[in-house]
């Protein structure tokens, strides 16, 4: 049996709860949550997409503008001042890229040509917004002379035949370095080096002696050929030990001179010896 006054409970219950079909079972709330979560998910994606969007279309609309506008198109070039490189030829070249995007320039091709003008080193190109080109260029130092193909040739400390000699003071005394690798430049650069090696000492054992040479033979890697201006005999000095037997030589060469008349050729490289090679001559008949 049912206590009494449980049924008027219940209806005192029904009355203050909701009509059924207002009340919302666990599966509906449930579906709710979970729409709203994905509506939490979605509209930071959506905003994302839409702030990347404008973005890109920033970013496509800055590069068409600075590739296309004629703002940027270069209107000047400034080279600076050189003492041996044709001023001229550079800005000639560097003047080629006015008119042009300076964006879209390739800075790494003109930058080749201007380093084949003669006396160019090496040449850096600058873009200077919103329509300049900067060029600045480095010259080759002349450093000595050699025959080069046949002609004599200002050279650089690598060997590297600048331009032709002409006269000058500067390399007026300069001994020429003669029988370089005209096909291998790794063996002309060694072969130059070592000529500037013995240029070098000389200056600090025997300055004089150097005035006195015209030609430094380097053909042979076994020795050092010397030519002297006042003629007379080749002088062959040891490749690396220059000092070898040569204060002797210089001691009795005008001996030599005077009893051994001329000579082909006078050889220092061996030890505590002079070999001196008169001129032979064939016999006719």
């Amino acid at each position: 049996m049912r206590p009494r006054g449980t049924r008027m409970e219940d209806d005192e219950a029904q009355a203050a709860s909701p009509a059924p079909f207002l009340r919302q079972n666990n599966a509906e709330r449930l579906r709710r949550t979970r729409r709203g979560h994905r509506n939490r998910l979605i509209l930071p994606a959506v905003l994302g997409l839409l702030a990347l969007a404008g973005f890109s279309a920033l970013v496509f609309g800055t590069r068409w503008f600075l590739l296309h506008s004629s703002r940027f198109n270069i209107a000047k070039t400034d080279v600076t001042k050189t003492e041996h490189a044709s001023y001229a030829e550079l800005k000639r070249i560097a003047d080629r890229a006015r008119g042009r995007n300076i964006f879209t320039l390739d800075l790494a091709k003109l930058q080749t040509d201007l380093e084949k003008v003669r006396w160019v080193k090496s040449a850096a190109v600058r873009r200077v917004l919103p329509d300049r080109l900067m060029v600045g260029i480095e010259e080759r130092g002349p450093q000595g002379l050699a025959l080069v193909h046949g002609r004599v040739s200002l050279i650089d400390a690598d060997g590297a035949a600048i331009d032709l000699y002409t006269g000058g003071r500067e390399f007026g005394t300069f001994p020429i370095f003669t029988g370089l690798d005209d096909i291998r430049a790794s063996r002309a650069h060694d072969q130059v080096a070592r000529g500037f090696e013995f240029v070098r000492f000389l200056e600090a054992t025997h300055p004089g002696l150097l005035s006195e040479i015209s030609e430094i033979d380097l053909s042979r890697d076994d020795r050092i050929g010397l030519t002297l201006n006042g003629g007379g005999p080749t002088v062959r000095v040891h490749p690396t030990d220059y000092a070898s037997n040569l204060d002797r030589w210089l001691e009795m060469r005008e001996w030599l001179q005077a009893h051994l008349g001329g000579g082909a050729y006078v050889d220092l490289r061996f030890k505590d010896r002079i070999v001196w090679q008169p001129v032979t001559t064939k016999k006719t008949g």
